[in-house]
């Protein structure tokens, strides 16, 4: 199957310019349009407003109409780039705070729920023991570390969760930090998750979004 896209091909009058178009090119047959008529046309045939298709190759036809013979070309269509501002439709997630004044939300830990707490003031994703467990992370597989925090220095084990996922953004191989429940009444979504995306304060509430 061929590429396929538009062309707008300028006519002679009386035909109006922009009114042929090439659309795909299937083999030996091309769809062509003139106004509002569209046709598949096979080679050696007659189409839309007697545009005959003299021959074919990808992406292009040879077609004749009134005496005159002309290539026609199938174009790629062009994506538009994409703006800064997200637009209606982006992937982002909008964490407004919870009873306890946190921006807490549901994540999903190798398609677990867990709720966790979006910090960015974190380096790393910290897990309590418990979610970590209930996620399926072994910390025996980590290695140990120490963190400072407001509660002092801290031991944990440093390991990669395989998938981390908000909505519809999503990581793999994210580093994290288990740490004892004790040590941490909630777990936090660290920058170690956060750099990949972009974060921005809209109102009371956190926005994060695709970059």
């Amino acid at each position: 199957m061929s590429l396929v896209a538009w062309l707008v091909l300028g006519w002679p009058a009386p035909l109006a310019a922009e009114e042929l178009r090439l659309h795909a090119v299937f083999g030996d047959r091309a769809v062509v349009s003139l106004g509002d008529e569209r046709a598949v046309v096979a080679t050696g045939e007659t189409g839309p407003g007697g545009v005959r298709v003299l021959r074919t190759r990808p992406g292009a036809a040879w077609v004749e109409i009134d005496g005159e013979q002309r290539e026609l070309r199938v174009e790629p269509r062009r994506t538009p780039a994409r703006p800064d501002a997200p637009r209606e439709g982006d992937a982002e997630i909008r964490v407004h705070r919870d009873s306890r004044g946190d921006h807490a939300l549901t994540a999903g830990l190798n398609g677990v729920a867990v709720t966790v707490v979006v910090d960015p003031e974190v380096d790393s994703v910290l897990l309590r023991a418990t979610d970590a467990e209930r996620a399926g992370i072994d910390p025996d597989a980590g290695r140990s570390v120490r963190i400072r925090g407001a509660y002092g220095t801290r031991h944990g084990q440093r390991v990669r969760i395989g998938q981390v996922q908000i909505g519809s953004l999503r990581r793999a191989g994210v580093s994290a930090i288990i740490l004892p429940d004790a040590d941490l009444p909630r777990s936090r979504l660290g920058q170690s998750f956060l750099e990949h995306f972009a974060l921005e304060p809209d109102g009371d509430a956190l926005l994060i979004r695709e970059r």
